[in-house]
């Protein structure tokens, strides 16, 4: 009687280095996504700029408003704004402050009350059709006001992001202010005394004229020509 070994076949084992490459490529894949993600949250549309200019003067201590963004009611975004930044170079003492103006547009002027509906702080204030950014600037000495354009860092929807927005830039001149002094003109005419009557003179009798001399006779007019004795 005879014998046999029953021999079972081995399955056989996907190797190790197929399953490390697939491990990668769903990495890679991964990281893409998140990339992407990211890449999307944090760059929002660019923001209008213009390529124009403003150039103004003020004075010493009064503030000036220039309008530095603004946009039409055709901008169907709404931004949440949480700062403005402003490159600013001047050799003298300069503030400057951004704002919202709702529902206006300026230039430049001295009170912007009178074409903002509304001035507000720029940090957490929400930008939306017809409203623009000014800034305020003032300087406490005589000095040039050199300004780029700004940045503005803002949340829209899940996006956030920082971008330059606007005007190129603004040249601002303050010049010392003292208030005007008006001087009273000199008076080129001299005081002249009232004509006098000619008085009597002591040694005249009465019913003698002006003029006589002691020797004439009462009533005698004075000689105007001297005559040589004959």
């Amino acid at each position: 009687m005879s014998s046999s070994s029953l021999e079972v076949p081995r399955r056989q084992r996907p190797a190790k280095r197929s399953k490390l490459w697939r491990i990668l490529v769903v990495l890679a894949i991964l990281a893409v996504a998140v990339g992407w993600a990211i890449w999307f949250v944090r760059t929002p549309d660019d923001l209008p700029t213009s390529s124009g200019t403003v150039e103004d003067a003020g004075v010493v201590d009064q503030g000036l408003y220039v309008g530095m963004f603004a946009v039409g009611d055709d901008f169907d975004r709404t931004l949440e704004i949480s700062g403005v930044t402003v490159d600013v170079e001047s050799e003298g003492d300069v503030e400057v402050v951004p704002q919202v103006c709702r529902g206006g547009t300026i230039s430049v002027t001295t009170d912007a009350e009178k074409f903002c509906a509304e001035l507000v702080d720029v940090d957490g204030a929400e930008f939306s059709e017809g409203d623009s950014i000014v800034l305020l600037v003032s300087a406490s000495q005589a000095t040039e006001v050199e300004i780029g354009r700004i940045e503005i860092s803002f949340r829209e929807g899940i996006r956030w992001g920082t971008k330059e927005a606007g005007l190129e830039g603004a040249t601002l001149t303050f010049a010392d202010h003292t208030p005007g002094t008006v001087e009273e003109p000199e008076d080129t005419t001299s005081e002249r005394p009232e004509p006098q009557e000619p008085r009597d003179k002591p040694s005249d009798k009465p019913g003698d004229k002006p003029g006589d001399k002691p020797s004439d006779k009462p009533g005698d007019q004075a000689s105007d020509q001297t005559t040589a004795p004959a």
